[in-house]
């Protein structure tokens, strides 16, 4: 599922963008969620709400909250979000690199430059693969897994702890976890019945512990010492005795 997000103050723009990409979508057989917003601020509200996107279509000139202001709070927020401006002046295009924008698009919009951004957006997105979904309390959530340092479980709960000091918590099994991961670019390795840790945040091991990117360890079990050895010399493309 592809999350959109387009802001523009003018309605018009709006649904001309949105019904664009939905006709495209259905043509090209992709799955997309669009959310619609008039507003800066209250896309800004939508990001201190914890809602995450893949892609944002930003109008420059909004009233109160313009876009070049939503897209650097944006930033501070989502480094991966690829951000489309979209406005009817060239001058402010020197300004918008500094937010990593992905493309520009100018007022009046041409329908095949906009399908040619989507698709190439599209793309870019795909190959990154790189999101854990889950859902808690009737909200979906998404964390760039190269942000996720590693799954512990207690009881019924799995919480995740990214390398930022932060923690997201959702009710699962971590074999699940451990599956649905499985065909994701970023690998992460069992190391115990309650750990799930990402292979990029082990700074070293030994026999019983890794020890993280932070210095923290986490414990090997004993009856999974010999598969972790396995598995994480793979990654490393070599073998490892244990």
């Amino acid at each position: 599922m592809l999350n959109v997000a387009i802001c523009d103050d003018e309605n018009a723009i709006v649904n001309q963008i949105e019904k664009c990409i939905l006709d495209l979508c259905e043509a090209e057989k992709i799955s997309i969620d669009t959310d619609v917003f008039y507003s800066g601020a209250s896309l800004e509200q939508a990001y201190l709400s914890k809602k995450r996107y893949d892609l944002i279509f930003l109008d420059i000139q909004m009233e109160n909250v313009n876009g070049i202001s939503a897209a650097k709070k944006i930033r501070e927020l989502d480094e991966n979000v690829l951000i489309v401006f979209v406005s009817g002046y060239e001058k402010y295009m020197r300004e918008l690199f500094q937010y990593d924008v992905f493309s520009f698009i100018q007022k009046p919009i041409d329908k095949q430059n906009l399908e040619h951004i989507f698709l190439s957006a599209h793309k870019k997105i795909c190959n990154k693969n790189f999101y854990f979904q889950f859902k808690y309390n009737g909200a979906e959530f998404k964390i760039p897994c190269k942000e996720i340092m590693y799954f512990e479980s207690i009881g019924r709960k799995i919480y995740i702890n990214l390398r930022n000091g932060e923690q997201e918590c959702f009710n699962s099994k971590l074999s699940e976890v451990e599956a649905e991961l499985a065909e994701g670019k970023v690998p992460f390795l069992r190391i115990h019945q309650s750990y799930l840790v990402n292979y990029h945040m082990i700074k070293a091991w030994t026999r019983s512990v890794v020890i993280l990117v932070t210095g923290m360890q986490l414990p090997i079990s004993e009856e999974r010492q010999k598969s972790f050895a396995l598995h994480y010399g793979r990654l490393l493309g070599g073998e490892i005795d244990v």
